[in-house]
């Protein structure tokens, strides 16, 4: 795999995590693609969904967008750990949204790799830890 070259990769899977909600709040199908690898895993916070590649998580977002009531989500750093040499980092933090019919919280950890195409993710793990009323108009 390619490194990176960004003077700083910390900045960089910030900068990406950025463009990844700016996509999800767009609700922009392709700007969600271009932040996922190949492979991608995703692992929903109930723990009793696994979005298996790239494709299908762009797909599940494509599908989300187009569902009334839909809020999106926001997922925010705490913690970006990059391994040496850099061949793959560790990401966590906390994350929030859902839609009209409910509002959910809880804590990732994400794995980046580098890219040709700067640093992409390899996997999510989510986690709810509250699951909050509908949201009333």
């Amino acid at each position: 795999m390619a490194t990176p070259a960004a003077a700083d990769p910390v900045a960089e899977i910030r900068a990406a995590r950025a463009a990844y909600n700016a996509a999800i709040a767009a609700r922009d199908p392709a700007g969600v693609r271009a932040a996922l690898g190949d492979p991608y895993v995703g692992i929903a916070g109930s723990g009793g969904e696994v979005i298996s590649g790239a494709e299908a998580m762009t797909d599940y977002f494509a599908r989300s967008f187009k569902t009334p009531g839909f809020l999106g989500f926001v997922r925010t750093p705490d913690v970006v750990t990059v391994a040496t040499p850099p061949v793959r980092a560790m990401e966590r933090g906390h994350w929030s949204g859902g839609s009209v019919n409910g509002r959910f919280s809880g804590e990732y950890l994400a794995v980046w790799v580098p890219t040709s195409q700067g640093w992409k993710l390899r996997s999510e793990t989510f986690v709810t830890l509250t699951n909050g009323a509908p949201t009333r108009p």
